[in-house]
């Protein structure tokens, strides 16, 4: 009998024992560039997430990624997205206000991106040129259907999209 409440003890323990933590999408996407290469190991898409997130009604820690995707001719599409929380914007008027570590405040005009959790920055908006050049990025978006949380900071120096 004593040896059956002994098991029955160990079992009830190792039940209660804390299961190891998986990495949050947060942790897994990182506050650096992290490079996925396509054939010939180009690099297919550059992503980097905010180092920051805010608290909104969908989550209690709602951050940014950067996707900034090279393209054959030069240059590259820029993706500015929403993980945890709706991104909201007016389908014919995607906004997107950034401050680079000079000081200098850049907008940039999109689309809603292809998930509804962003926006899509064409080339000609040199979003690209923007985010290259600087050090670090602070980003404004509207979330919850509000006019403007705390921006979303990027630690954006080392970008290499030469693979």
């Amino acid at each position: 009998m004593r040896a059956i409440l002994m098991i029955a003890a160990v079992a009830g323990l190792s039940a209660c024992a804390e299961k190891p933590k998986e990495p949050t999408q947060r942790e897994q996407i990182g506050q650096s560039w992290k490079y996925e290469n396509g054939e010939g190991k180009a690099v297919k898409v550059a992503y980097i997430g905010s180092k920051n997130s805010v608290v909104t009604m969908t989550a209690p820690d709602t951050f940014s990624v950067l996707l900034v995707q090279p393209l054959k001719e030069g240059g590259a599409d820029v993706t500015v997205k929403l993980v945890g929380a709706p991104f909201t914007c007016d389908m014919s008027d995607c906004r997107v206000t950034a401050t680079t570590d000079d000081g200098k405040e850049h907008e940039w005009k999109g689309r809603m991106a292809t998930n509804d959790d962003g926006i899509a920055i064409a080339p000609s908006q040199g979003a690209y040129d923007v985010i290259r050049k600087a050090k670090s990025v602070k980003v404004d978006l509207v979330v919850d259907g509000k006019e403007k949380t705390a921006p979303f900071e990027f630690d954006v120096a080392g970008l290499n999209l030469k693979g």
